[in-house]
């Protein structure tokens, strides 16, 4: 399938190793207003054979180049998140579907093989309880994105769809802005419609890099730690007299590698089913026709 990349930053480069080496994608070029030798929009817009898109341009601009490519009839990858407000992601998503056509979100953590792992095994230790989920690393070149959209929402994706719940913001407890007024710093407090609460810090602040999230269940724990040794771990509490006792029940590292291979594989994936993915809740109605939409935030955080 003919494809184009819109934005060559940072992460643009990254997406464009793992096009040029998946079997489901052929690029046929680069846009980005700073490339000498990139494709036109023009041009993008008004050749039929190419049918989708990948776009890792700023996210202020996700929304006007995501919906320009709707229009004209082409299927859409976009980094998290879709855009910055409810309006704007909703118009999408109706654009999306009106016009038959496949946008997929890339909130990468819900095709990691841990997550994926857990998502199987949450029930294993009882009823979930509390989530605590930290993900944290040095990113002050972050100069228009907030702490929330960078990071936190690979956390409020991978926590959704492991519960299959939408997560209810219910307070931002803190948070430390630039020079900009961009939040850097800032830790969310959350339940889902089952009653399970939790929290999630995040920060761009740190120089060592975190990623983890752990489940406190009736009879244990269950850890996702990606940076780890071992990346998913189930603890089990035994009783005994003196209190209580941990029994590791699971252990083992998966790969976390090829993540965004992954992602470019369900993308391709639900292009030729053209059927949704109904088994995603973090804020995305059910969609019961042949539109597919992945994991788009439905909802903005609002900041205190």
């Amino acid at each position: 399938m003919k494809c184009v990349l819109i934005g060559y930053g940072y992460w643009g480069k990254i997406l464009e190793r793992y096009i040029k080496e998946s079997s489901f994608f052929k690029l046929s070029g680069i846009y980005d207003p700073l490339l000498e030798d990139k494709l036109e929009m023009t041009e993008i817009l008004t050749d039929k054979s190419i049918e989708c898109a990948f776009v890792c341009n700023p996210i202020e601009e996700h929304y006007s180049t995501v919906k320009l490519l709707l229009e004209h009839g082409k299927h859409v990858f976009c980094e998290k998140p879709l855009s910055k407000n409810l309006e704007e992601s909703m118009e999408l998503l109706n654009l999306a579907k009106k016009n038959n056509l496949t946008l997929f979100t890339d909130y990468i953590y819900t095709v990691s093989p841990s997550i994926n792992e857990i998502k199987k095994k949450i029930s294993v230790l009882g009823k979930v309880l509390y989530c605590e989920g930290n993900i944290k690393q040095f990113g002050k070149f972050y100069q228009n994105d907030n702490v929330f959209e960078v990071l936190g929402v690979h956390m409020i994706s991978s926590i959704s769809y492991i519960l299959d719940s939408e997560l209810k913001i219910t307070k931002v407890v803190s948070k430390k802005e630039n020079s900009n007024k961009i939040i850097e710093v800032g830790t969310l407090e959350f339940e889902t419609e089952n009653n399970i609460k939790g929290i999630i810090n995040s920060s761009l602040l740190t120089q060592e890099k975190e990623r983890k999230i752990n489940f406190i269940c009736e009879f244990g724990n269950i850890e996702f730690d990606m940076l780890g040794e071992k990346t998913v771990k189930i603890i089990r509490n035994i009783e005994t007299r003196e209190g209580y006792n941990n029994e590791i029940i699971f252990s083992k590292k998966f790969d976390e590698s090829n993540n965004l291979f992954n992602a470019l594989e369900e993308f391709d994936r639900h292009i030729k089913k053209n059927k949704c993915n109904e088994n995603i809740t973090l804020n995305v109605e059910n969609q019961k026709d042949n539109t597919d939409i992945i994991l788009a935030l439905k909802s903005p955080i609002k900041w205190i």
